[in-house]
């Protein structure tokens, strides 16, 4: 069975209309809290990078808690281009090696509304910038892919930009993930399958990015270990309930 790796949002930095530091460190204390639940259970965990453009805490700000917990984990990290200019690309990527993160995603983002201003970074460009200076020795790149092929150019764009991994949106098809994989598997590259968990608190996120997961959320553990035959890695997310995902991560865990 292939690696799982559970993705985990760092806390918002303004969480009543007002920064306040007790509440961030509170939270940040049940997050840290909750990646200590998944040891045993995973083979890794992700950190996302500020979800829909709402401000939150530093991906190696997280992962420097998480790791100084005594959490021994493989930690990988998304980064937003849209976000950032070179140099705090730079910046980020050397704290993630000096951390010892095992991979970074680098993706556009969301936006953040019409107001604000963002950068014109393009992840593949973004990537063959750190791959001429030399970062991938020392840490390794991923790409975002959609979940299914709607536009082969766009795919194969990306595969010969060389990232280690492809990372998939959430998924909904195993006949889709499957497409991808092979197109991927023809030039060295891997896959990493992203799952969202189904429930009902998890709803609202499966519609705002038009998930429909008929073909799963009966059995999803069936679902997420036969992912797991065709996909090099299954990223399970459950942005808004943590305990369904620990129940599912137990059954997966108990058929190994």
């Amino acid at each position: 069975m292939s690696k799982i790796r559970f993705e985990l949002n760092p806390p918002k930095t303004v969480q009543n209309r007002y920064f306040e530091d007790h509440e961030l460190r509170k939270s940040l204390l049940s997050l840290v809290g909750r990646a200590r639940e998944l040891a045993g259970l995973v083979d890794g965990i992700h950190i996302t990078d500020s979800v829909l453009g709402i401000p939150r805490i530093s991906g190696i700000s997280f992962a420097h808690f998480i790791r100084h917990s005594g959490n021994s984990l493989p930690i990988s990290c998304s980064l937003r281009a849209r976000d950032r200019n070179y140099t705090s690309f730079m910046q980020f990527v050397g704290d993630a090696i000096l951390l010892g993160l095992e991979s970074i995603l680098i993706l556009k983002g969301d936006e953040l509304g019409p107001d604000s201003s963002t950068s014109n970074l393009i992840p593949t460009e973004i990537l063959k910038v750190l791959q001429r200076e030399k970062y991938d020795r020392y840490i390794n790149f991923n790409l975002a892919a959609p979940s299914k092929i709607t536009d082969r150019f766009q795919i194969e764009k990306k595969i010969l930009s060389k990232p280690h991994s492809l990372v998939t949106q959430s998924i909904e098809s195993l006949g889709d993930l499957e497409d991808l994989a092979d197109l991927a598997k023809q030039h060295g590259i891997r896959t990493v399958a992203c799952i969202m968990i189904p429930s009902d608190k998890n709803l609202k996120s499966a519609q705002m990015i038009g998930l429909d997961w008929d073909e799963y959320s009966k059995d999803p553990v069936s679902f997420i270990m036969e992912a797991s035959k065709i996909a090099d890695e299954v990223l399970l997310t459950s942005p808004n309930h943590f305990a369904a995902a620990i129940e599912v991560l137990k059954v997966i865990s108990n058929h190994d």
